[in-house]
């Protein structure tokens, strides 16, 4: 009988926490019951300002195999799952954030693709409909460009919504010198073999929201709580504005190259070459964000202090 250890980083999720970590209990029950798992969660808190401690606290009570791990400061989600590795005792370890999207059952067909496959790593990776489908293809394509203008090809296969680890892939991360670096880009120097895994979300756009909007009505303090975009596909946006703007600006100074004032000329030819700059300014800031850079690196140094871990 082995043990399967999920981590999740937390911070600021009370408006949805319950729900989705009620989602991942009863996942991880039924492969229990079909597979012979035994579990533990490892909610690793990096410093919320809002209940969401109180909810965790809540659940260990009820929980005896649910673990709290408190981040001394703000640290973000690598450092939190980091430390949530650094402790983690299951045979498979696996990665999930607290998000409604993930389906009930996600966690068994993880599991499913890795026990087919033999595969110690596998990264789940959401499918989307609609608008939210054609922006993430977007950032996505944007992405694996930027990665081979930059010789980069390889390191980035799109945004990871899951990972499975075994024992023996996990015991290779901890004692990495280079452990505060992206997971991908250390398995990428390991060698490990991966595998993707895709699976479709559980709610259309439509439907999320008025989820969302169900949440945020039942939560008796939501002011801490704010939603944000991911970053690097505002940095993408960005990206693209800045090279219409560099395209217009060459057009306008290429056609009136010959009868327009030379202060006009050398306007459009400064915009020109300054939007192509900033654009590849924000491309770089997505490879930082897209699983490639450094966080905080210190060549083998913790640079995340756990301030406290509450076991059942």
């Amino acid at each position: 009988m082995g043990k399967i250890s999920l981590v999740l980083p937390v911070y600021n999720e009370q408006i949805i926490l319950r729900d989705v970590l009620a989602k991942y209990i009863a996942d991880l029950e039924n492969i229990r019951l079909k597979h012979q798992y035994q579990w533990e969660i490892i909610a690793v808190d990096d410093c919320s300002s809002d209940e969401s401690r109180l909810i965790m606290l809540e659940l260990a009570r009820k929980h005896q195999n649910f673990r709290i791990v408190t981040l001394a400061e703000r640290s973000g989600k690598h450092t939190a799952v980091t430390a949530g590795l650094s402790i983690a005792n299951g045979d498979i370890v696996m990665v999930a954030e607290i998000d409604l999207q993930n389906p009930m059952g996600f966690l068994e067909s993880l599991l499913n693709e890795h026990l087919q496959s033999g595969v110690p790593i596998i990264y789940g990776y959401r499918q989307f409909t609609g608008w939210r489908r054609r922006k993430a293809l977007m950032t996505d394509r944007l992405t694996r460009l930027a990665c081979k203008l930059f010789v980069l090809d390889g390191y980035f296969n799109g945004i990871v919504n899951a990972e499975l680890y075994t024992a023996d892939v996990v015991a290779v991360l901890r004692d990495n010198p280079s452990k505060t670096k992206y997971m991908r880009t250390m398995n990428n120097w390991v060698g490990w073999e991966t595998k993707e895994f895709w699976y479709a979300s559980e709610y259309t756009d439509t439907e999320a929201k008025a989820k969302m909007a169900q949440l945020r009505r039942r939560s008796r303090n939501n002011t801490s709580y704010k939603k944000t975009g991911h970053v690097s596909s505002i940095s993408n946006w960005w990206g693209l504005l800045f090279l219409v703007v560099a395209t217009v600006a060459f057009i306008l100074g290429g056609v009136n190259v010959a009868t327009a004032h030379p202060i006009f000329l050398w306007v459009m030819f400064t915009l020109g070459f300054a939007g192509i700059v900033l654009a590849i300014l924000s491309f770089l800031r997505t490879l930082l964000l897209a699983h490639i850079g450094k966080v905080k690196y210190h060549d083998g140094e913790v640079v995340y202090e756990i301030k406290s871990i509450l076991n059942r």
